[in-house]
């Protein structure tokens, strides 16, 4: 298998991925309740039960963010603002067909944003646990589970039972497990997929309907790759990079650009935007609304405090893909990560033994040349 024929494959999921919102539309039409979300804590699986799409809604436009500027302020996050500017243009089509929204209390701009646009759409925001170690935390996230059940019930009329909520548990474990294998082909020294390719592979997932379609690409993908044995002895190659911190989209990867462009290789991307979405699967043999609550209350987000599974998370992916180097990518005014940051550097410094740069920046690109500077100056001293 070569580049060429890896890169075709890729190019599927981009053009899945522009003609998802036809399909969005043609589902509306048909009766199907649409329901859109922003965040990984938002158990689609619960969704998806119940007869209706569960759709990601579009946050990543760089375009949109002067457009969520005439209400939200400059000092804010570009996701939120571009989020809130897309509503209001009705420019993201899966808003424009969505009967309701499910957000989630991750940050003081979300949790406040969300009251606008319940302006808009019937929106339910469920109130997220920050210490979600405890038992009174799991307590509190079931309760909330349990509410965002009651609400999708009345939005699409339906009974939620276990059997469709276990059916629906497993076609997720599916897709988390066929991502994992794609994602294990970063550990050969030269993988045939790069991390932006990935990107691109894993934000499908987020819009696209025929979810049978996209594990079966997924499955001709991991076996194209795997057509090529993996090499993961030591060599003289370029550096091998971790790249954490805020979530990123194939329109918002310019760190990760950057890096590659500098000689470094992303091989492995730590945040919801990767590897956290599929590093464990949801229980399949108990309660499946208890499964799902321990499950989500289980990634490691830095909305968490204290938030140990960040590290451990990342520990693991520096011994597994044989990380050189961590870059950590933040978003303006995004406090959680941007304080969480500090202990992300002494873990990576006193514990793991890697250098880390932390970038904070937002969607303009009007910052390239500095970035650009500060990362090949990183990837040159990985050498």
């Amino acid at each position: 298998m070569n580049k060429e024929s890896i890169r075709e494959l890729v190019e599927w999921f981009e053009e899945a991925t522009a003609w998802a919102r036809v399909a969005v539309k043609e589902a509306s039409e048909a009766g199907t309740p649409i329901i859109g979300l922003y965040c990984g804590y938002i158990p689609s699986e619960i969704i998806r039960a119940s007869g209706a799409l569960a759709v990601g809604l579009c946050g990543s436009t760089p375009a949109a963010v002067a457009d969520g500027e005439v209400a939200l302020p400059r000092n804010f996050c570009p996701l939120i603002k571009s989020s809130y500017g897309l509503a209001i243009t009705d420019t993201c089509p899966y808003f424009h067909f969505a009967d309701a929204l499910i957000g989630e209390t991750t940050c003081d701009g979300k949790k406040k944003a969300f009251e606008l646009f319940g302006e808009m759409k019937p929106t339910h925001v469920m109130q997220l646990p920050y210490d979600a170690d405890t038992e009174r935390a799991y307590e509190q996230w079931r309760a909330e589970i349990d509410r965002v059940v009651g609400f999708i019930e009345g939005v699409t009329g339906t009974t939620i039972t276990a059997e469709s909520l276990s059916r629906e548990i497993h076609d997720a474990n599916e897709v988390r497990a066929l991502l994992a294998d794609v994602a294990s082909t970063f550990e050969a020294e030269h993988p045939l997929l790069s991390w932006e390719e990935m990107l691109v592979v894993q934000n499908a997932g987020g819009f696209l309907t025929d979810r049978s379609t996209y594990k079966e690409k997924l499955r001709e993908l991991a076996e194209a790759l795997r057509a090529t044995p993996l090499v993961t002895e030591a060599g003289n190659g370029r550096p091998r990079v971790l790249l954490t911190g805020t979530p990123i989209a194939p329109t918002t990867n310019k760190v990760m650009r950057l890096i590659d462009e500098a000689g470094g290789r992303v091989v492995c991307h730590d945040a919801c935007s990767g590897v956290k979405m599929y590093d464990r699967l949801v229980d399949e043999t108990g309660d499946p609304l208890e499964s799902l609550t321990r499950y989500t209350l289980g990634l490691p987000c830095a909305c968490m405090s204290p938030n140990p599974g960040r590290i451990d998370l990342l520990a693991k992916s520096v011994e597994r893909y044989r990380i050189q180097g961590v870059v950590e990518n933040v978003w303006q005014a995004c406090h959680t990560f941007n304080v969480e940051s500090v202990v992300v550097g002494r873990a990576c410094e006193n514990d793991l033994k890697i250098p880390h740069l932390k970038l904070e920046t937002d969607y303009a690109e009007s910052d390239l040349d500095q970035l650009r500077v500060r990362i090949e100056a990183f990837v040159e001293m990985l050498r």
